[in-house]
């Protein structure tokens, strides 16, 4: 009962018209409660949900909820969520070209080592037929770095936090809304 209302001890002693102690002793079932006492909290529980099975509806939001202060506060809270999301939207549309051309790196040698020998130019007759695997390696191991930066783990943790503020955001309009004046 005091959960479900947010009372402290004192104030449902009070209520009750008996000593907070003995309230501490009633609720540890050290004491019976009196029947003055169990009289008095009817009212309370007749307010209160059924131990067991459906719940009553919530109250609707109190007017005093909306404050001002309130409101803003959700309004301020909103603003921040839209920026950081817009901010997370951009990080992850600029990281997709640079992951796509890191893997384009990383695949360099395979891609490079099945391509057919070239002819030979006659103008540069030392130039080799094959391209160079080693430059290709070293393209390849450059990349490692920016697959880890962009690759799937990081762009999964920043979609996880895109949709969490977007379902903040989502929530935050509709709580204003519920808000405005009829």
């Amino acid at each position: 009962m005091r959960t479900h209302f947010g009372l402290s001890q004192a104030d449902l002693a009070q209520y009750l018209g008996i000593d907070r102690s003995l309230l501490t002793h009633i609720e540890a079932d050290r004491r019976p409660l009196p029947m003055v006492a169990t009289w008095r909290m009817l009212p309370l529980l007749s307010l209160m949900p059924p131990p067991h099975g459906s719940a009553p509806a919530d109250l609707p939001p109190d007017p005093a909820e909306s404050t001002a202060k309130t409101l803003d506060g959700l309004q301020s809270r909103l603003e921040v969520c839209r920026t950081e999301a817009q901010k997370l939207a951009l990080a992850l549309a600029q990281q997709l070209p640079r992951l796509q051309a890191a893997r384009h790196r990383r695949a360099l040698p395979a891609r490079l080592a099945v391509l057919p020998p070239r002819a030979p130019l006659p103008s540069l007759p030392d130039e080799p037929s094959m391209p160079n695997l080693a430059w290709a390696g070293r393209m390849a191991e450059d990349a490692t770095s920016d697959l880890a930066k962009f690759g799937v783990q990081t762009r999964a943790l920043l979609e996880a936090r895109l949709a969490g503020l977007q379902a903040e955001i989502a929530h935050l309009e509709a709580a204003l809304n519920a808000s405005k004046p009829a």
